[in-house]
């Protein structure tokens, strides 16, 4: 008996680490769990608990009741159904840990709307995924953040620091070893997915979207996290398509399609003093249409010292994008042109096999720090067409970076 339960044990294991590895060398890989239903899974549908799909009836209620159940009452594999039919909700919690076996499985095949009036809201999250270990989100269904209805009430831009930020659509806090994939998310009231706190998360097949005009709706937004996985995905919005924040580390992103949009950021960083640094972040075969910018890092002057470091942007598609390759470590002065003494390091920052068109004549900008120089920023194979004509310019504040005008663009690294 012993034998055949190391066996099975072994076997599981073999299978897990065979389905998803990590993002990061032999070294760090770790399973991720997938959706492995069958007839053990046990269906919790919010119907059974009080959910009235008529697109008015708020179901907050019904939905925290059978993530309850099905978090902490159920002896075999979970999955909480939100079936097809339109459910609208106010702020709502899924919240862990959860004593029934890993993974717990959320399936989506309606339209979840948001409740509109902003009163519901004690906090910026409309639905929150939290203390989970083994979650699956997954479906072919919508997350609806009614974002026309809420975009008036943005007024941040107005009051800076003195406002209180719109919710966004999916939070996800301390979410470990989970899979995200096949949600669309439509019209966020802010970010339409925000990954903060999180470690081993793939997030796959996602479809988001929202006016190129519309405020703050980051399609999604990743800080203090490890680990973290984003592919396969298609994103159109207002702000960046993918921004990521302080603390964060391991990331991996590749085959996502960008525009309309801000590019795939990483920034800003330094506006606040509890900000940490960022190491290992690597974009690959990523295309971006019509996009205000594009592979991008940017800093504030800032005022604790961190660094921004082991960073690739390769094999990137550029379609008529306005700055397609951006280092700005003087973001949010008014004095843009005034040099920047960024207290942030920027080193091993590597922009290679960029190609496509731009907007502007300018393909490349790197304005660094004239405290903290960047060091070891490798520009290689950047071929970007302007007005029909290969045409594109490179500026730098490195010293020894001189400006080439051109096709193929292969400045010395700075």
């Amino acid at each position: 008996m012993a034998t055949a339960r190391v066996i099975f044990f072994l076997g599981f294991a073999l299978l897990s680490c065979s389905l998803i590895g990590a993002s990061r060398g032999l070294e760090n890989r770790r399973s991720l769990f997938l959706p492995i239903l069958n007839n053990d899974t046990k269906v919790f549908d919010v119907t059974k608990f009080g959910a009235v799909a008529d697109g008015e009836t708020d179901n907050v209620d019904a939905f925290r009741a059978a993530w309850g159940a099905a978090c902490k009452n159920s002896t075999s594999r979970a999955k909480v159904l939100i079936p097809e039919g339109t459910y609208r909700t106010a702020q709502t919690m899924f919240a862990g840990p959860c004593s029934s076996p890993k993974p717990i499985t959320v399936e989506i095949t309606g339209t979840v709307k948001a409740n509109t009036d902003p009163s519901e809201y004690v906090s910026p999250e409309w639905f929150t995924f939290q203390d989970i270990d083994g979650l699956v989100l997954t479906g072919r269904g919508v997350f609806d953040g009614e974002g026309p209805a809420m975009w008036p009430f943005n007024d941040c831009r107005q009051t800076k620091s003195d406002c209180a930020p719109l919710p966004s659509s999916l939070k996800f806090y301390k979410v470990n070893n989970s899979v995200v994939t096949g949600i669309t998310s439509l019209n966020s009231m802010q970010f339409h997915f925000h990954v903060h706190g999180c470690s081993n998360v793939s997030l796959s097949k996602l479809n988001i979207t929202a006016p190129g005009n519309s405020p703050n709706t980051d399609g999604i937004h990743i800080s203090s996290s490890d680990m973290i996985k984003v592919f396969s995905s298609v994103i159109g919005t207002g702000d960046d398509c993918i921004s990521i924040g302080h603390s964060t580390t391991n990331l991996t992103v590749y085959n996502i399609t960008c525009g309309p949009g801000h590019g795939i950021s990483i920034g800003s960083l330094g506006k606040r003093p509890e900000e940490r640094s960022v190491n290992g972040v690597t974009v690959t075969n990523c295309t971006f249409v019509n996009t205000t910018n594009g592979a991008r890092i940017k800093t504030w002057i800032g005022t604790v010292a961190a660094e921004v470091k082991n960073v690739t942007y390769e094999d990137i598609i550029m379609k008529d994008v306005q700055n397609p390759v951006v280092i700005d470590q003087n973001y949010g002065s008014r004095l843009s042109r005034e040099p920047s003494t960024s207290v942030w390091k920027l080193s091993d920052i590597h922009f290679r096999k960029i190609k496509g068109t731009t907007v502007s004549n300018i393909g490349v900008s790197l304005q660094c720090s004239t405290r903290n120089p960047c060091e070891g920023v490798e520009v290689a194979d950047i071929d970007l067409g302007y007005a029909g004509r290969l045409n594109t310019t490179f500026i730098s504040s490195c010293s020894n970076a001189k400006p080439i005008f051109g096709g193929m663009l292969n400045p010395p690294p700075c």
